[in-house]
Order: structure tokens, then sequence, then C-alpha cells
């Protein structure tokens, strides 16, 4: 076991490395660029902040999301019959009330898996699924229906913070499991 000074501190996940590691055994980020001292009010400013952007992870969250959604908005109706998202008068309104659990839920399951830390990718995922989410409630809606526009856009945003927020708990989630929780102020 090396020695307290001999631990290298990831700058992206904050997990110990020995002191001859190349990258971190946590989440891979290299380990070269991190020997740059910080105070610690800058230590603090960074340790929530996100330093890269993987499109892997945003479509990663977008397969996700659409898995879920395919779970509950199609296959909940035909195993509960008294389950309708669509139905009544804000019938793709609830549906996108739906989507946004749906939404929360897989945020915190991409920023949980995920390595590192990966805010923005659940949010720009979530930015993806409202699409074709948006599409499929308009077509699903019962005849007749004037759908709300604002009101069905409204939603998708919260969704897309909403998941963003799911992604944050993610995180939080995964360091106290990996064994390096947040540092307390």
């Amino acid at each position: 076991m090396a020695s307290a000074k001999d631990e290298i501190v990831c700058h992206v996940c904050g997990f110990k490395n020995a002191g001859n590691v190349t990258r971190c055994v946590s989440c891979g980020a290299k380990i070269d660029a991190v020997h740059a001292d910080y105070t610690a009010e800058e230590e603090a400013a960074r340790e929530n902040q996100q330093e890269g952007f993987s499109i892997v992870w945003v479509f990663a969250a977008f397969g996700i999301y659409l898995a879920l959604q395919g779970l509950v908005l199609g296959l909940a109706p035909m195993a509960i019959p008294s389950f309708d998202p669509f139905g009544g008068s804000s019938g793709a309104v609830a549906a996108l009330a739906i989507s946004c659990v749906v939404w929360f839920f897989g945020g915190i399951i991409v920023g949980f898996v995920s390595p590192g830390k990966t805010f923005m990718e659940p949010a720009a995922g979530a930015c993806l699924a409202a699409i074709p989410t948006v599409l499929y409630t308009m077509w699903q809606a019962p005849a007749g229906l004037d759908v709300d526009y604002l009101q069905t856009g409204v939603l998708a945003i919260m969704g897309i913070m909403i998941s963003l927020f799911g992604a944050f708990l993610g995180e939080r989630l995964q360091a106290r499991t990996r064994g390096h929780a947040p540092r307390r102020r």
C-alpha cells in the first residue's frame, strides 16, 4: 500500500491511485496531467465540474431512455389494461410527464454506470430522446384532441433538466459506492 504522499488523486473522479500508475484505476483517466497543485478553493470549485464530453455516453443515455420509455409507455398498457397514458383530455401531456420520471431514473442509471463525471451526456441523450417521444405522444393522441404544443415543449425541456439532476445523483452514488465519497466542507 502506498503512503499518503505517494498517492495521486484522480482529477476526474477523485479516486486515490498509487504513485506509479499512468491511468486512474477507477475511471481510466490519464494521470500524467494531474501533477498541478491546486489550492483548497480551486479543488472545491473543480469537485463537481465535468472535464470532457463523450458522444458514446450520449447515445448510451439515448438508448437507455428509449428502452425504459418503451417499457413504460409501450408495454405497460398491454400488461395493465386500465393504464392509458394517452387517454383523456391530457393524453400527450400525461405521457410526457411519465417520460420525465423515466428520464430522471435513466439519468441516475447513466450517471452511475458511466466512468468519471458525465453530467451533460444524459441531458444530451434526453434531448435526442425527447424528439421521438414528443412525436410518438402526438401520434398516439386520441382523435379530435388538440395537442398543446407549448405544454408539450415545456414538459420535454423539464424532462431534459430532470435527467441532468438524475445524472448528478447517479454520479454521487457512483462516488459513494466506489470508495471515494465527496469531501464535506
